[in-house]
């Protein structure tokens, strides 16, 4: 049978050693190349989106919203809602993006009140990356 100072002297050896730093800490110390985006897949082509979300002090926004509705098929009549958030660097990558969409693809992008809307153009740029400042 353990004495109750032995489990005391235990305990606070544990508290001791137990990490204390927040996750914005760990995320600006271990570098944001670090930090890998968050990915989802529309598995319609080989293109890509690379968005980075920063606020108007340039640093990246984490947990923002990036959406879309990819139509495709015949005449478009099939759709794929897509719904995302960004990693602590503020970036989500969106692969498997079709190559010749049946209508325009946008992206929205928010957090909280702020909003931006971005058009992709796989004609002009197959694997898009785009910068996004929320203000």
């Amino acid at each position: 049978m353990e004495s109750p100072a032995l489990s005391a002297l235990l305990f606070a050896a544990l508290i001791a050693g137990w990490p204390t730093a927040d996750f914005a800490q760990v995320a600006q110390s271990s570098g944001p190349e670090a930090i890998t985006p968050t990915e989802i897949s529309a598995e319609l082509g080989g293109c890509s989106a690379l968005i980075t979300v920063t606020g108007a002090d340039a640093k990246p926004i984490y947990n923002a919203k990036v959406s879309t509705r990819i139509r495709y098929g015949m005449f478009g009549a099939k759709k794929l809602d897509l719904e995302v958030y960004t990693s602590a660097s503020g970036q989500v990558k969106i692969v498997g993006l079709p190559e010749t969409p049946k209508r325009p693809v946008t992206f929205q992008v928010s957090k909280g009140e702020k909003f931006e809307t971005l058009e992709f153009k796989p004609e002009a740029r197959c694997r898009a990356v785009y910068d996004v400042r929320l203000k």
